[in-house]
């Protein structure tokens, strides 16, 4: 029978302590510069800079879990077109206060009268326009811009989809006369 050593595994142990004794110095070594580092100057302001971004997380989180809610306008919407249900808005108002106007009534800007009712705006009456002269759906018809060039005349731009990714787009010029607004 040949000869065989006496005990292999003894050899394969050293190794493997003499490896593990070299990464456990390495990371003592690390750990030494990681707590010199943190203990100076340099690790300090690293730590105030992590704590005042925690602390800025937190209160940002905090506004915005709080937020604000929109409970004047809440309560006029759910209020009845006849006012019958009286809110607090209703008794902060005097009995010598001014009514909200509705924006389809006279007196628009700066107390003029309105040029246009509600329903005939110059960049739906351009839409339609459009939609009319070019055979399109006016629900295909989408009016983008609107610039005014005086003040009975104005020019709007509308975006049309003639169907297959076809866009067109036009210049509406529309005058205000006795009858509305009209394309010319």
């Amino acid at each position: 029978m040949p000869a065989q050593p006496p005990n292999p595994r003894p050899r394969r142990t050293t190794q493997a302590l003499a490896v593990l004794g070299w990464a456990t110095a390495v990371a003592l070594g690390l750990g030494r510069r990681v707590v010199a580092a943190a203990t100076g100057e340099t690790g300090r302001r690293l730590a105030r800079a992590a704590a005042l971004t925690v602390l800025l997380a937190v209160v940002v989180t905090g506004l915005y879990d709080r937020g604000e809610v929109p409970t004047a306008a809440a309560r006029q919407a759910l209020q009845a077109p006849g006012g019958g249900t009286q809110g607090p808005s209703a008794a902060r108002s005097g009995a010598g206060a001014r009514r909200k106007q509705d924006p389809a009534e006279l007196g628009g800007l700066r107390g003029r009268a309105r040029v246009a009712p509600v329903g005939e705006r110059p960049a739906a009456v351009a839409a339609a326009w459009y939609a009319a002269r070019h055979g399109v759906p006016r629900a295909k018809v989408k009016p983008l811009q609107q610039d005014r060039l005086s003040a009975k005349e104005v020019r709007v731009l509308v975006l049309a989809d003639h169907g297959h990714g076809r866009l067109r787009t036009e210049l509406v010029r529309l005058r205000h006369g006795a009858d509305g607004w009209s394309a010319r």
